[in-house]
């Protein structure tokens, strides 16, 4: 009978993963520290540690459990509040994709560390990639003590420094076998996309790209990778602008080529509210658009702001009387990761067929160049 009942309760488990993964999530479980009617949220980490909630859920009968549909498999974050803050709460990384998910949120300090049971297929693999990690960084413990607190000859540091890198080297080796191994799951989808835009991996990024495409693999994030890549061949002068779209002030969507396509030059100015040498260009950017709007020159503001009201108050301040575009992801905002933007103030000069005219134009070389195009 005891048989019959496990034999049972398996099965029933399994039916629930089946059904997680035809319709979506369902992360579910316990958070010490809270009571009936705390929130717990679910959360990506956006910038240096910042968590962005995407769904939340009340804790009832001392329970809590999010339901939805999971877009791409990523790793998110199950962060419990009690009284509205999560001070001298737990917090736990799990992975994301459309299954049934048992978590167990402990505090700080407690006996028990916090865990997670994943149900669908990427949970096992994440489990095997974290292990892989760890064993790595255990055998570079030893070299990076020295070097780091330069114990011993510098002969000594010298030849710890050789270890360490060949380890580090070895690893890269071990990660982009992994990724590549489990080419066409969602968490190998996840981790090429990481390891691509990894500064430390730019030396070796191509190296993964090549066996990964090998693979013929799919997958939002290999998807966004290649787009990007074909961006950066179009995107020096003479190529070919690539569209996007975000929100405007007033949160409707608005695609960038809907607006290239309707003016005879218009300049892709990516800015911040929070950026000093950004509002020193404005002034130069308003004369330029007030002397060259009626002759068919238009702007199109792509900011890198996460906070609304200080990008509102700017557009006010700074006198941008032109359209304003933003998803309030910061560094991450779609446009500029898409052209992979890495300082600010930075534009795109674009023409009305989409092709780029000139990049990066200040001061008097905008002036310039627009004098030129409208003489």
């Amino acid at each position: 009978m005891n048989k019959f009942v496990g034999l049972l309760f398996s099965l029933m488990l399994c039916m629930l993963a089946a059904c997680a993964d035809k319709e979506g999530y369902v992360i579910r479980g316990t958070a010490e520290g809270t009571e009936d009617g705390d929130t717990v949220f679910l959360c990506n980490m956006e910038g240096f540690f910042a968590f962005v909630p995407f769904d939340t859920a009340i804790v009832k009968d001392g329970r809590f459990e999010f339901t939805g549909i999971a877009g791409e498999v990523n790793i998110c974050y199950v962060l419990p509040t009690h009284n509205g803050t999560n001070e001298g709460l737990g917090l736990l990384d799990i992975p994301f994709e459309n299954s049934l998910i048992d978590v167990q949120v402990f505090k700080p300090g407690s006996q028990s560390p916090s865990t997670y049971t994943d149900h669908g297929p990427d949970g096992p693999l994440w489990e095997e990639w974290q292990q892989l990690q760890k064993d790595w960084e255990a055998r570079q413990e030893a070299p990076w003590q020295i070097v780091l607190n330069q114990q011993g000859t510098p002969e000594e540091i010298e030849k710890a420094q050789q270890q360490l890198d060949s380890i580090t080297e070895k690893m890269h080796e071990a990660e982009r076998k992994f990724i590549v191994d489990h080419a066409g799951t969602g968490i190998a989808d996840y981790l090429f996309e990481g390891y691509y835009n990894n500064p430390s991996n730019a030396e070796t990024k191509d190296l993964l790209l090549k066996d990964y495409v090998a693979k013929n693999p799919d997958g939002p994030h290999y998807n966004r990778i290649m787009k990007q890549i074909e961006v950066l061949k179009n995107a020096d002068e003479g190529g070919l602008f690539t569209d996007f779209t975000m929100a405007d002030t007033d949160e409707n969507p608005v695609s960038v080529m809907s607006v290239v396509a309707a003016n005879q030059y218009t300049l892709v100015d990516f800015w911040a509210s929070w950026c000093g040498p950004c509002r020193a260009e404005m002034p130069n950017v308003v004369e330029a658009y007030h002397k060259y709007h009626d002759k068919g020159f238009e702007v199109v503001g792509i900011s890198l702001d996460e906070d609304k009201a200080a990008w509102l108050a700017a557009i006010e301040k700074l006198q941008m009387q032109w359209l304003q575009l933003s998803d309030l992801k910061g560094w991450d905002c779609e446009g500029a990761v898409l052209y992979q933007i890495q300082a600010i103030p930075a534009n795109l000069l674009v023409d009305q067929q989409g092709k780029i005219v000139a990049k990066n134009l200040r001061e008097e070389a905008l002036q310039d160049k627009l004098a030129e195009l409208f003489k």
